[in-house]
């Protein structure tokens, strides 16, 4: 009832102002109609946004955190939210970013044989790529070099004697075993 009769007084008082000729009073009556109208329609989005935020899956004090926001910060926040891109899974070239890194960062890191394999399939031309495909790549034999020079450093072959060790390819500083269990060196 009370707010048929105030729809009843603005229109009043915008006709009232039109009939009187004077521009000033028309133009601050249709301000003040025109400032109502914004006000009905924002209270209007209001009242459906904080329906929404009822309707949410968000726990009560989430929900009622949001409400008390003002209205441009909740505008901003179920703006952001439509806009927002969903992750994305991480591209090869993530994945090389994160092994550059851990090389540039640590250079005793050695390379899993699923990092070398990946920067062999992304070889790239470009000179920074190759530089580090190139340190990458030294690093990995190196490291592929101490575990085989390690497992060969644990066996050694066994002779009868010095000749057949010799005569197997073995120079000059190689160590053999002999058949009675000593260790030999060849001079």
């Amino acid at each position: 009832m009370a707010n048929s009769f105030q729809k009843l007084a603005d229109i009043l008082n915008i006709e009232t102002a039109r009939l009187s000729g004077d521009p000033r009073r028309l133009q601050v009556a249709s301000q003040m109609q025109e400032t109502k109208e914004l006000k009905q329609a924002t209270a209007q989005s209001e009242a459906e946004i904080n329906k929404a935020i009822d309707e949410s899956n968000l726990p009560e004090s989430q929900k009622r955190f949001f409400k008390s926001l003002p209205y441009a910060s909740k505008v901003k926040v179920f703006v952001d939210v439509q806009t927002q891109k969903p992750p994305k899974d991480p591209s090869v070239s993530d994945y090389i970013a994160g092994i550059m890194k851990k090389v540039y960062e640590d250079p005793n890191y050695k390379l899993t044989p699923q990092d070398f394999k990946l920067l062999q399939i992304k070889r790239t031309s470009d000179a920074l790529g190759m530089e580090l495909e190139d340190m990458s790549y030294e690093q990995y034999l190196k490291s592929m070099g101490d575990e085989e020079q390690n497992q060969e450093t644990n066996i050694i072959q066994e002779y009868s004697s010095t000749a057949d060790a010799i005569a197997a390819g073995l120079k000059s500083g190689d160590q053999f075993k002999t058949t009675d269990g000593r260790i030999l060196t060849i001079q």
